[in-house]
């Protein structure tokens, strides 16, 4: 995961320094260039919102996950101790 968000950062950072010597290198008037800057902005901020809500998902995932696997442990070694100790 780590090298997917570091990855979506990367395209992301590349995208917007694009866009931004695009814009401004542009041949057009200032209104034109601060709407599109504008638009892009909107855009880049509507797509980091939707990679930190999928990475709290995710990680919300794997701590579900954790959670199971640290209880499976624990009974499984409740149960082995209690087999102990009736012997």
């Amino acid at each position: 995961m780590s090298r997917e968000v570091s990855g979506m950062f990367s395209f992301l950072l590349g995208l917007t320094a694009g866009v931004a010597l695009g814009v401004l290198f542009a041949p057009k008037a200032g209104e034109e260039t601060r709407e599109d800057i504008k638009e892009t902005m909107d855009n880049i901020k509507y797509k980091v919102d939707d990679i930190y809500h999928r990475s709290v998902l995710k990680t919300s995932e794997l701590v579900e996950k954790g959670k199971e696997k640290t209880n499976d442990f624990l009974e499984k070694r409740k149960k082995r101790s209690s087999e102990e100790v009736e012997e």
